[in-house]
């Protein structure tokens, strides 16, 4: 290791950047992993190299450079050491490195869930997309099948603590199904759904819950972290009437879902003409696999420095996740500031998250005076 650089953005939590430089000893050395450990205000980093001999080597020094993003975030004021291979250098931070206690966001999709029958089928064999419920008949399968559409108008509650629960706060869902519950604090909340309140009797009327308990009453308790956005709790409604079958189209299908802000969630204050990194953790919930002809594309809002397009670099197969980053500079006038973005595909079709593929992820940031 040759040089090692701390870079601190101000934003709030605080994010700690080291950038680590030096030489390999020739083309077929590369990095093999890095490491990092905490003990008390003492990081370690460790850069492993590899070697993969072979005839055709250049023996000649070949430049490296990593950028690693320290686990900073909790941590309390004070001054922290940077060992990197040997090399060290420190960085202080002022304040108790906390995030926003009251910046979670809790969301998903209530979906009618279908049973369709195929033309000529008979028993034993179950329909498509059915399963046997409790009374030995058929009911859907708890699954969000393609083609399957999200619910409109489904008023949805929250409350404080484990189900049930209510009271805290409420909202309707939108033409893709979806819904969402923000500016949470951390903490256990109850998410639930009363078939029998007024604005739900039209349609859910007849019918039964299939996800994410059978035949129980709708209702999802989950524990949320400070800061932390959760848009995976789902709701699938059975009306109990039975569908023709569609087969899906032989193409596969572009789908993704938001997993986590890795770096810079909602409202983070970054200093004026500062530069940050934006990290998403999104899921491939579709049956495409993404490779390099997939990309990230700008879609609307505030571009805050970044490029139009960011290609994939790997391959993800369905069910699989990704952390997505994207270099971006803060505007220099004080303000709130939002952009936008969704996935493209090969063919140039944008897709984004949640129900129906076509909600945007973002970036939100808010740049201060002085």
């Amino acid at each position: 290791m040759e040089v090692v650089e701390i870079h601190q953005i101000e934003a709030f939590p605080v994010i700690v950047n080291v950038i680590a430089r030096g030489h390999l000893p020739d083309e077929c050395t590369t990095i093999d992993q890095i490491s990092q450990v905490r003990t008390g205000s003492n990081f370690k980093i460790s850069i492993d190299s590899v070697y993969y001999g072979g005839e055709t080597c250049l023996q000649e020094p070949i430049l490296f450079e990593e950028e690693i993003e320290l686990d900073v975030v909790s941590l309390p004021a004070g001054i922290y050491v940077v060992d990197v291979n040997g090399l060290q250098g420190t960085f202080k931070l002022q304040a108790d490195n906390v995030p926003d206690q009251e910046n979670g966001v809790i969301g998903g999709q209530v979906w009618h869930d279908t049973c369709s029958i195929v033309e000529g089928e008979t028993a034993p064999e179950a329909p498509a997309r059915c399963v046997v419920g409790a009374d030995d008949s058929y009911i859907a399968n708890g699954l969000v099948d393609p083609n399957e559409m999200g619910l409109e108008g489904i008023l949805l509650k929250l409350g404080e603590g484990s189900c049930p629960a209510a009271g805290l706060a409420a909202t309707i869902t939108d033409s893709n199904g979806g819904y969402l519950f923000s500016g949470l604090k951390g903490g256990v909340y109850c998410v639930s759904i009363d078939r029998m309140d007024p604005q739900n009797q039209d349609v859910l009327a007849t019918g039964q819950w299939t996800f994410p308990q059978a035949g129980q009453e709708a209702s999802i308790t989950i524990s949320l972290s400070p800061g932390e956005s959760n848009l995976d709790l789902y709701f699938g409604w059975f009306d109990q009437t039975f569908e023709p079958f569609e087969p899906p189209p032989d193409d596969c299908t572009d789908k993704a879902i938001f997993r986590a802000d890795v770096s810079i969630p909602d409202n983070t204050v970054v200093q004026a003409g500062g530069t940050f990194t934006k990290t998403w953790k999104l899921q491939n919930i579709g049956s495409c696999t993404w490779d390099t002809g997939y990309g990230v594309e700008f879609f609307d809002g505030d571009q805050l420095g970044a490029p139009e397009t960011i290609p994939m670099t790997t391959t993800i197969a369905p069910g699989e996740d990704v952390d997505i980053s994207i270099p971006m500079v803060a505007p220099v006038e004080p303000g709130e500031y939002r952009g936008e973005w969704k996935l493209r595909n090969p063919d140039g079709f944008l897709f984004g998250i949640g129900p129906g593929s076509n909600r945007a992820f973002w970036v939100q940031i808010v740049v201060e005076e002085g």
